[in-house]
């Protein structure tokens, strides 16, 4: 009769152990768990304000240009008017007052530009009159013309007909008697050289800017919690919100485009973004507090405490429970069934570790399961000479070792080059075969064949050469006919030297594997024995291969890129490449592939689950053609597929934005400012032009330019000057090359020809 068994409370270890075991690793994976979450809701909530100031940065900068913009082409565009020419070009007094009235209308912002304009004057050095917003007097008269000369002297080191300039100082006092006679120039100034017409202009209009109004501009644009700082282009401060802002510009250096994050003096995080205002050169620094945040992030981060401690005590008792009680439990089946005592000071598990050492080894899946495991570890050669001698020992395998040995390695070939067997494909049918060799072939090796690295690998003793043959060739056969039969696929084998060591069954299993990789590429099955061999080649890597299997996949050309992977791989088979040449090979050839995948702007997600099975298989395959298949159908047909819809879905409308961005832009723009406004990688802008045009980037703008010139020197008096500055060239002479380079002639002689015509 059996005997109920009680634990003595004082003398159970085990569960202890248990339970500070669990209780170290939930603690240590939850508190790990809850680091990560707060620090991805910190990490984005960085992310969404950086991009919101970006976002504000970039609005308070987009409307400062349009403002500097539209008085800068006001004025330019004030030079044709009669009454300012009229006031160039003559020597005005008080007896032309109409005339006056009408020019300094016109100066003075014509009630488009007024408000950001806080003074005007005309410096006219020719007839020696000064006439602006403080009325007219003689140029000899003025207080600061040292400092007009200055800015008139500029114009011939720098030969540009206007320029925005910052000028730091303090207008004298407007009830001293200087203040009237005194040019304002002091702060933000657009300085304009006339006339227009002229080679050298002898006189200068200097519009000092209302730099109120462009600081109201800002603040009003700015939020609640925002301060913003205005620099010229030289860094001198022009105006800033924040003494604060202004130390941290002064201590670090932010790049346009750039987002500092730092703390304030509160300790309150701050972020400040920089921007810069192309067409005065002005620069712009906004700054924004995390005002709520930190104390939002805090309380989340107190609240995921309380939530991780919380999940721990559940998940400790939960596990507990389940841990120990099945260890309990079975110590007491296995004393009540066999009437055992424990000993003192014994627990449930060092109970269980002695009955199970003195119960007779009955379970033969476990075995079966840890032979398996025990021939995978094998192969992968994971294991030291002392691990395999414990192994044989504990699994009773050492009546089984053989005096020689050999290793085979099996994998499925699809019978059409056009088809790949796909990872779980391939796993279930290997299953299937593994479970019918233990059918047809009884277990009487040392090792059972197992599944592994996507190849079936099995041991075979060697008790004579003829012998050993015969096995390899009749499991072959099974192979061959049994695989064609039920999946209508073929096979391939290959077989290892023989070996007396079975310490050496790891470097076994790696010659079957390069006797696998020796046999046929194409979908014939065969088998194939090991040659030792004096040394493998070494194959290098082409790039101009990788160039042009590119270029394939950008044309959607899948022949082409068919041909280029037949190419790679016959070069590695051919030239007998170890695989450790042959690895690097093949993943720099795959990641070509996504790499062109995403450049082409495409992505990653149309290969699936095969971009995450593609490198292991690289790293132990067995098979190079149908490495080859999979690379060829799971990598190259995806990216052809989404290339030619891409291509023949937009290559037509982005071409004509690129057409109209030109015109636009009068050929002043770049590939990469192109590539920014139509939100387009650059290299596919540069694609679709040749497919289009069958031009490059350049080419194309200069074709409108040249073409644009010439409509000018047709249909317009505009100088050889004027229209090379139009056409953005820094000189007339640079454009004159341009154009005689183009058309065999210069500017004035085609107008010239134009005209005789």
């Amino acid at each position: 009769m059996s005997k109920v068994i009680k634990f003595p409370k004082r003398r159970v270890k085990y569960r202890f152990r248990v339970l500070l075991g669990i209780t170290l690793f939930l603690a240590l994976s939850f508190f790990l768990f809850g680091s990560i979450l707060v620090k991805s809701y910190m990490d984005r909530n960085n992310e969404l304000r950086i991009a919101e100031l970006s976002k504000n940065t970039e609005n308070i900068l987009g409307n400062m240009e349009n403002s500097l913009m539209t008085i800068h082409k006001y004025y330019l565009a004030s030079e044709d008017d009669e009454e300012v020419r009229f006031l160039v070009e003559n020597d005005v007094d008080y007896t032309k007052v109409s005339a006056i009235d009408e020019g300094a209308t016109t100066l003075s912002g014509g009630g488009i530009v007024s408000d950001y304009v806080a003074n005007y004057t005309l410096v006219n050095f020719r007839t020696g009159i000064v006439l602006g917003s403080k009325g007219r007097y003689e140029v000899s008269e003025a207080q600061n013309l040292d400092k007009l000369i200055e800015i008139y002297d500029a114009y011939k080191e720098k030969y540009t007909k206007n320029m925005w300039v910052y000028i730091d100082g303090e207008d004298p006092d407007k009830y001293s008697r200087e203040y009237r006679t005194t040019v304002p120039v002091n702060g933000l100034d657009l300085i304009l050289f006339v006339p227009y017409s002229e080679v050298t202009p002898y006189a200068l209009i200097v519009i000092n800017i209302n730099l109120n109004q462009l600081t109201s501009d800002i603040r009003r644009q700015m939020g609640a919690f925002d301060n913003a700082a205005l620099y010229s282009s030289e860094g001198k401060l022009i105006y800033s919100s924040s003494q604060e802002l202004t130390d941290v510009i002064a201590t670090n250096d932010i790049d346009y485009g750039q987002t500092l994050m730092t703390k304030s003096s509160d300790g309150k995080r701050v972020y400040v973004h920089a921007g810069t205002v192309g067409v005065a050169g002005l620069k712009l620094y906004v700054s924004s507090e995390s005002v709520g945040f930190d104390f939002i992030a805090n309380a989340y981060s107190l609240m995921t405490i309380v939530l991780v401690l919380l999940m721990l005590l559940i998940a400790a008792t939960l596990l507990y429970r389940s841990i120990y009680r099945p260890i309990k439990t079975a110590a007491l089946e296995i004393a009540g069934a066999n009437d055992i005592k424990f000993l003192p000071g014994e627990d449930e598990l060092s109970y269980l570790t002695d009955s199970v050492k003195k119960l007779d080894s009955r379970n033969t899946a476990l075995i079966s399961h840890t032979t398996t495991l025990f021939a995978t570890r094998l192969y992968r050669d994971e294991l030291t000479a002392e691990e395999i001698d414990q192994y044989i020992y504990r699994l009773s395998l050492a009546s089984k070792i053989p005096v020689k040995f050999k290793v085979l390695t099996f994998v499925l070939k699809s019978l059409s080059e056009d088809a790949a067997i796909s990872t779980e494909e391939d796993k279930r049918i290997c299953s299937m075969i593994i479970e019918k060799l233990n059918t047809e072939f009884p277990a009487k090796e040392l090792l059972p064949p197992v599944y592994y690295a996507k190849a079936i690998v099995m041991f075979v003793r060697e008790d004579s050469a003829e012998k050993v043959k015969a096995e390899i060739e009749k499991r072959y056969n099974f192979f061959t006919q049994y695989v064609y039969d039920k999946f209508k696929m073929n096979t391939g084998m290959g077989v290892s030297q023989s070996y007396e060591d079975i310490h050496k069954i790891g470097q076994a299993y790696r010659e079957s594997v390069y006797a696998l990789h020796l046999g046929k590429t194409d979908s014939v099955s065969y088998l194939n024995y090991y040659k030792a061999q004096g040394g493998m080649s070494l194959v290098k890597y082409d790039s101009k291969q990788e160039e042009e299997l590119k270029k394939c996949l950008r044309r959607g050309d899948k022949q082409g890129a068919y041909r280029i992977l037949d190419d790679i791989f016959g070069r590695i088979i051919s030239e007998n490449a170890s695989k450790e040449c042959t690895v690097p090979i093949l993943m720099q050839l795959v990641n070509s592939i996504i790499m062109e995948a995403q450049a082409s702007g495409i992505g990653t997600d149309i290969f699936r689950e095969e971009l995450r099975e593609i490198y292991p298989e690289i790293i132990d395959y067995h098979d190079l053609n149908r490495l080859r298949k999979n690379i060829k159908f799971n990598m190259v047909d995806p990216v052809i597929h989404h290339q030619n819809e891409l291509l023949s879905n937009q290559s037509g409308n982005i071409m004509a934005a690129i057409e109209q961005l030109v015109e636009d832009k009068e050929g002043n723009i770049t590939l990469n400012e192109c590539s920014d406004i139509l939100s387009y990688h650059s290299s596919y802008i540069w694609r679709v032009l040749k497919e289009e045009k069958n031009m490059t980037f350049t080419e194309y703008v200069e074709e409108y330019k040249i073409n644009f010139a010439k409509k000018l020197l047709k249909d317009t008096d505009m100088t050889v000057g004027a229209i090379a500055e139009k056409l953005n060239y820094t000189n007339a002479q640079n454009f004159i090359r341009f154009f005689s380079k183009l058309e065999g002639t210069t500017p004035g002689k085609y107008r010239a020809s134009l005209k005789e015509a």
